[in-house]
């Protein structure tokens, strides 16, 4: 999907008008309008803040992956969350090993 695709559909299922959104840009409707035809591209700057408006990493935006935000916590259960604070308190050479170990196990469902 592309950038002007992307912005209309994310525009239109947080229920925000071009006009909405221009205004948390700083920007003209007109420019909300230009970008979604396709007619002009944002400044790097503006799509970062287009990114944190809605909550989805850049490279979601731009269309060059369908995960929305991997980093979303809300997706995260408390007992992930705990796992990955174990593991950043981990020495280098111990997460490679836990890295290595995980690949094992997944490896060995299959």
């Amino acid at each position: 999907m592309d950038f002007s695709t992307r912005l209309k559909e994310l525009r239109t299922d947080n229920d925000m008008l071009q006009s909405d959104l221009a205004e948390k840009l700083n920007l003209k409707s007109s420019a909300i309008s230009k970008y979604e035809k396709g007619l002009t591209q944002p400044s790097i700057e503006t799509i970062i803040k287009l990114a944190e408006i809605f909550n989805v990493t850049v490279d979601y935006l731009v269309g060059a992956s369908d995960i929305k935000n991997p980093y979303d916590v809300s997706r995260i259960t408390p007992s992930e969350a705990d796992l990955v604070d174990n593991f950043r308190r981990l020495s280098f050479e111990n997460k490679i090993r836990i890295d290595e170990r995980i690949k094992t196990m997944i490896e060995n469902s299959i």
